[in-house]
């Protein structure tokens, strides 16, 4: 059963003496700031620790030693630096077998009410309180009404924590943790112990954790209904994960990200698509058309680039029932943009829109048949073989449709 933490509120770790700035997140001094409190349970932080390059004819892979430097600086920066704040938010505590898991729940929990819930996987080198602490997913909780979990990933023999996502990320050294059938139990244990949605679990993850995303959506099929991850990609072997559910995805990710790169690249454990090949793989196991929908306007997620910097692309009117593909690009983003407030809350409210669908009729996966599912179905109106709003499968979407999305209306 949960225990109860003793701190309430801000359940985020602030940064009072450091700022996220420039293309791989540095973290700067901000003047005036006074010494904050530091976080014994966090670690190194080493960014993904080695973008590795192909060199020579064969390909051999080698480590970034720069890069590594680099970000194993910023661990040493965050881990003097962290302090906690108080909020409004309650933590309590799991253990699935590793020790203490924080569970952010609202300050006016009832128990018999039904939430849903978001699992926030953390980059390499981070721990579960220092993604949460760049992310701020916790600030969110009361507003939006979800129940957050901070799991934490296993050290490997240099003490980072990671991830045993895909062949790419993040097991450098061949530990081979079994990381999915871990987080499984992460939560079947919350399940038992808070009311949770069962058709709205979702995952956020960062880097490392965005591609432990992916391979949960695989290897669950069907259990999650949505994820959102950072600066992260699918497997590169299309054959590695065939989703058999459509299921939402939203991909954040910046274009001068300099350790996984938007264009795609290589790690040492292999190599990883494009974020717009992430898409398109999970474009088609969702059955959705070519062509994306019409463009939406931009989106003003990172205060220190100019105007609304985030283009996005969706795919969601074309798939079927349950499943989305969206991309967030953000221009002139790197691998830890200077996030405010903005991205948890945009990324949350995106997530719990979405839920598993079974109901026919429900053409945008929210669990209800309602006004946004008639303008999918009025949209693909006419000659329309296969997709989703052709309810009566004649290879067209007409009266025979409307009349059934009616039927099954749920408002």
């Amino acid at each position: 059963m949960p225990g109860r933490g003793e701190e309430t509120g801000s359940n985020r770790i602030g940064f009072p003496l450091l700022r996220f700035f420039g293309r791989t997140g540095i973290l700067m001094r901000v003047p005036g700031s006074a010494p904050g409190r530091s976080e014994s349970r966090t670690g190194n932080r080493d960014e993904d620790a080695s973008r590795a390059r192909p060199t020579g004819v064969n390909g051999t892979m080698r480590f970034d030693v720069h890069r590594m430097l680099e970000c194993t600086f910023t661990a040493l920066l965050i881990s003097v630096s962290l302090s906690l704040e108080v909020s409004a938010a309650e933590s309590e505590f799991i253990d699935a077998g590793r020790g203490d898991v924080r569970v952010v729940l609202p300050t006016d929990l009832d128990p018999d009410e039904r939430l849903p819930l978001i699992l926030l996987l953390h980059s390499f080198a981070y721990s579960g309180e220092i993604e949460e602490a760049y992310l701020r997913f916790s600030e969110q909780v009361d507003e939006q009404r979800f129940i957050l979990c901070l799991p934490d990933g296993r050290r490997n023999i240099t003490g980072q924590r990671y991830w045993n996502a895909t062949p790419a990320c993040c097991d450098i050294f061949n530990q081979n943790p079994d990381d999915s059938t871990y987080l499984i139990e992460v939560l079947e244990l919350l399940q038992e112990s808070y009311a949770i949605d069962g058709d709205r679990l979702h995952i956020v993850g960062h880097s490392n954790g965005g591609f432990m995303a992916h391979r949960m959506i695989c290897e669950h099929d069907g259990l999650f209904a949505g994820i959102a991850t950072l600066a992260s990609a699918t497997f590169a072997d299309p054959d590695a994960c065939v989703l058999e559910t459509p299921v939402h995805v939203l991909q954040v990710h910046g274009t001068i990200d300099p350790v996984i790169r938007f264009g795609g690249g290589c790690l040492p454990g292999g190599c990883y698509p494009s974020a717009s090949e992430t898409q398109l793989m999970v474009a088609a196991d969702n059955q959705c058309g070519r062509r994306p929908d019409p463009t939406p306007d931009p989106i003003d997620l990172v205060p220190a680039l100019s105007g609304a910097e985030t283009e996005v692309t969706v795919f969601r009117e074309s798939c079927a029932p349950g499943g989305t593909a969206e991309l967030w690009r953000v221009v002139g983003g790197g691998h830890n943009p200077p996030f405010d407030g903005r991205f948890a809350r945009e990324v949350t409210r995106w997530l719990l829109e979405k839920s598993r669908s079974s109901l026919p009729g429900d053409l945008d996966g929210d669990g209800r048949v309602d006004a946004s599912d008639l303008g999918l179905l009025l949209a693909s109106w006419g000659f329309c073989a296969g997709c989703p709003a052709d309810l009566d499968q004649d290879g067209s979407v007409g009266g025979g449709d409307l009349g059934g999305l009616i039927a099954l209306w749920s408002g």
